[in-house]
């Protein structure tokens, strides 16, 4: 039996190598977690779930969830949040950070 051909995805301006994408989980898909999926095959992480408030106030927790290292790249980052305003702040801010896709919750 051959093993299927995974080929590369494309979303928008961003080329993922692996069609396998480690999906976001709150309290599981740390920076040390996705770092090594990453390693053994995923073509894009996302990060853990981000309340757009705690983003735009760069609270401790929302900024760990926010890292990643460069071997992660491609990285999305996951947001979550109730208004228009604090929803576009928190995706600027991601922007800013360097995530490749931003993931609305």
């Amino acid at each position: 039996m051959s093993r299927p051909v995974l080929r590369s995805i494309q979303v928008g301006s961003v080329r993922i190598d692996c069609p396998v994408v480690l999906a976001p989980m709150t309290g599981v898909t740390d920076m040390p977690f996705r770092t090594l999926v990453r390693r053994y095959g995923s073509g894009l992480n996302v990060t853990e779930m981000i309340a757009s408030q705690a983003a735009i106030r760069e609270t401790r927790q929302s900024i760990q969830k926010a890292a990643w290292h460069l071997s992660e790249e491609p990285v999305s980052m996951q947001l979550v949040g109730c208004t228009p305003y604090e929803m576009a702040e928190a995706a600027k801010l991601a922007e800013d950070r360097g995530a490749a896709l931003i993931d609305i919750n």
